[in-house]
C-alpha cells in the first residue's frame, strides 16, 4: 500500500509541475498514430481552430469573413478576437485564419498569395495578425525543408502566427519561428 501512495504522491507532483518538451517529441506525440495519408480536411481544421479560440478566450468567432480595406480584398476561413483587459472597448488582437490542411513541400502560389495577404492585414488592419492553421502533420516539413521553412521563418518575422492542429485538436501555436524548435512548456 505504501508503494501506490508514493507512486500517487509522484504523478500529483509530476502534474502540478510544468516540464519543457523537445518540440520533436512533441510533435512525434502529437501525431502519434498518424500515417502521412491521414491528413485532416479543412473542415477538422476549422473546427479545431473554433475550439482554439475558444479555449483561449477569444470571443466574436466568425466565419467566412470578408477582408476589403486594403489592396486586395480576401475572405478569411476563421476569425475571432480577444478583448484588451485593461480597456473594455479596445480590441488587443484579432487572429484572422487561412487553411492549408497539407504542407509537404514549395507552393509558389499558396505561399506567395499568404504573403500579400499578411502584407495587406499589416498595412490595414490595426491590432490584426493572419495566423496559418495547418495538420501538425505538416511541422516536419515547416522545419526540414529548407524552402518551406525559409518562408514560413521570414513571414513569422513579419507578423504571421502559425497553429497546427491534430485529430484530438490537441494544438501547438507560435508567433516566433525559433519557438517552433525551442522546447515546449507541457
Amino acid at each position: 500500500m505504501k508503494n501506490i501512495l508514493e507512486y500517487g504522491t509522484h504523478v500529483l507532483w509530476e502534474l502540478s509541475h510544468p516540464r519543457m518538451l523537445n518540440a520533436r517529441t512533441y510533435f512525434a506525440r502529437m501525431n502519434n498514430n498518424r500515417t502521412h495519408d491521414s491528413w485532416l480536411t479543412e473542415h477538422h481544421l476549422l473546427k479545431g481552430a473554433e475550439e482554439f479560440f475558444r479555449l483561449n478566450e477569444y470571443s466574436n468567432i466568425e466565419f467566412d469573413k470578408e477582408f476589403d480595406k486594403g489592396s486586395r480584398s480576401f475572405s478569411s476561413a476563421i476569425s475571432a478576437y480577444k478583448e484588451a483587459e485593461e480597456t473594455g472597448d479596445e480590441f488587443d488582437q484579432i487572429l484572422v485564419g487561412v487553411v492549408r490542411p497539407k504542407i509537404n513541400n514549395y507552393d509558389l502560389q499558396f505561399f506567395g498569395y499568404l504573403e500579400s495577404i499578411l502584407y495587406d492585414v499589416m498595412d490595414n488592419y490595426e491590432y490584426t495578425k493572419l495566423m496559418l492553421i495547418t495538420d501538425s502533420l505538416s511541422y516536419l516539413p515547416i522545419i526540414n525543408r529548407d524552402d518551406v521553412s525559409v518562408a514560413i521563418e521570414n513571414m513569422m518575422k513579419d507578423g504571421l502566427n502559425v497553429l497546427f492542429l491534430n485529430h484530438r485538436f490537441s494544438y501547438a501555436f507560435f508567433e516566433r519561428f525559433d519557438d517552433m524548435i525551442k522546447p515546449i512548456l507541457v
